[in-house]
């Protein structure tokens, strides 16, 4: 057979980043635990270093001294193969200046850390997911401290149902901005709306440096431990007047799903963003994660304060088959509160997913670049799921019953941004067929590939024939 011959069009290819957040809870049984608040000391569970103390609870009377040990606990009655989340509630001890670290594992599997330096009030609105292979499993909390001083922890316990889901905002009803960046202003993406009043809101901590968790910012859904919003001209905004660190007392971060778009297809979010002007010289760090897949990590160094100025970040990304995008911004610096800032997030049609492709493997942005010298240019390469940089035959024949079958991966990122790849074949490198028509000698099988969605396209060759030559072409429409 021929090496596929290739037409190569001048266009722009974007990347598949499809999931969807998991369902709240609510619809089976409760596992079950003991002493989830610690209301008759450590009863029910395994323990070291730890102590129950009375006074500062989250409910009752009593909570646990995390300190430098760790509790764990059997629970029973879970649901096989169903989203459930471990919650419970805590803080940092007063006093103890650094965060408070902690591990959450099930079954010795992490399944999520605590990092936070909040000491006035509990935090309780989020947790960590996870999906039970059977129906027990050992949930241990474990302190990551040296001292005695930790975490402060209460009302452990294990949910069936995930964690709840972000806001949903209607692509049509966001407000369309006339500058020169353009697109549509995300619901509060400037961390203008009123945050509301402290005072007996769980969400919100401290009278004067308001530290917002779970829903408590409007718009978004505040996804791990709290996010502050900075007010008063203190952080130089460059839209308005506020901003939003994505560092409360702790890492943090939040979301926002936006619905309504076109199903796998292209856009770009952008951003504004700096370093917090105060804390330490070293590094802080955050992510952008689109339907919970990481599309860009950002580094801010001591010399990109807020007074520095913000620079702007461009994100192409992908809607989902449902034509939703969830769109996610955390801290990724666990050891301290406060970290990077960020102002008037959009999202906008369109975007260079090719471009961002050719990046990620190192190679030529280029379609018609030939990374390897294989016979696949980058453009073809991109559509087939190869890698650029090293050489590959391609698509894969197997003969089964005497049957021969070509197995063809298929880029849902290339079929969103409105390429085609069609299988030709031929007799006699003359006259070619698209597969599938009378007569062309091959037949499409199978395919479950689709716009958003990487697939397999399997093509079978009718028994009998002596000599066929097959191609691809790729085209746009």
């Amino acid at each position: 057979m021929t090496p596929p011959s290739i037409r190569k069009l001048s266009v722009s290819f974007y990347s598949p980043l499809f999931a969807a957040f998991l369902f709240p809870g609510g619809l089976f049984g409760a596992p079950v635990g003991l002493n989830p608040g610690f209301e008759e000391d450590l009863t029910g569970w395994t323990s070291a270093d730890v102590t129950v103390e009375t006074g500062f609870a989250f409910e009752g009377t009593k909570c646990l001294n995390l300190a430098n040990g760790f509790i764990e606990q059997t629970f029973s009655e879970l649901v096989v193969g169903q989203v459930h989340t471990v919650r419970l509630a805590y803080l940092a001890q007063a006093g103890t200046g650094d965060l408070a670290d902690a591990r959450v594992k099930i079954d010795g599997v992490q399944i999520g850390e605590i990092h936070n330096g909040q000491a006035d009030k509990y935090l309780s609105a989020n947790g960590f997911e996870f999906v039970p292979g059977a129906t027990t499993a050992v949930l241990r909390i474990e302190s990551l401290e040296s001292g005695s001083a930790g975490l402060l922890v209460d009302n452990v316990r294990i949910e069936v149902g995930g964690l709840p889901l972000p806001p949903e905002e209607s692509w049509a009803d966001l407000t369309p901005v006339a500058d020169a960046r353009g697109g549509r202003a995300l619901v509060n993406g400037g961390f203008e709306s009123p945050i509301g009043d402290p005072t007996g809101n769980p969400n919100i901590a401290g009278e004067f440096n308001e530290l917002l968790s779970g829903d408590a910012l409007p718009g978004w859904r505040v996804t791990r431990e709290n996010v502050d919003v900075i007010q008063f001209n203190q952080a130089n905004a460059p839209e308005e007047t506020n901003v939003l660190d994505v560092g409360g007392s702790g890492p943090g971060g939040i979301a926002q799903t936006i619905t309504g778009l076109i199903p796998g297809g292209a856009y770009t979010v952008s951003f504004l963003h700096a370093r917090h002007i105060g804390w330490y010289d070293g590094n802080m760090t955050g992510e952008v994660l689109a339907n919970r897949q990481v599309v860009t990590s950002l580094v801010r160094t001591i010399s990109q304060k807020w007074s520095d100025g913000y620079s702007l970040v461009e994100v192409p990304v992908l809607a989902g088959p449902d034509g939703k995008l969830t769109l996610e911004v955390r801290s990724t610096t666990p050891d301290l509160g406060s970290s990077i800032v960020f102002d008037d997030l959009r999202i906008s049609e369109g975007g260079d997913f090719f471009g961002k492709w050719a990046d990620e493997y190192g190679a030529t942005a280029s379609l018609a670049a030939n990374d390897d010298g294989d016979a696949f240019s980058n453009g073809m390469e991109f559509m087939l799921r190869l890698n650029p940089m090293i050489w590959d035959e391609g698509p894969v024949m197997v003969l089964e019953n005497g049957v021969r079958s070509l197995r063809v991966p298929v880029s849902g990122r290339a079929l969103a941004q409105g390429f085609v790849l069609r299988l030709e074949c031929s007799r006699d490198l003359s006259d070619w067929e698209v597969a599938g028509v009378s007569g062309s000698g091959a037949t499409l099988e199978s395919d479950s590939s689709a716009p958003g969605v990487d697939g397999e396209r399997v093509y079978r060759f009718q028994a009998g024939e002596n000599r066929l030559f097959w191609r691809h072409a790729l085209t746009s429409s």
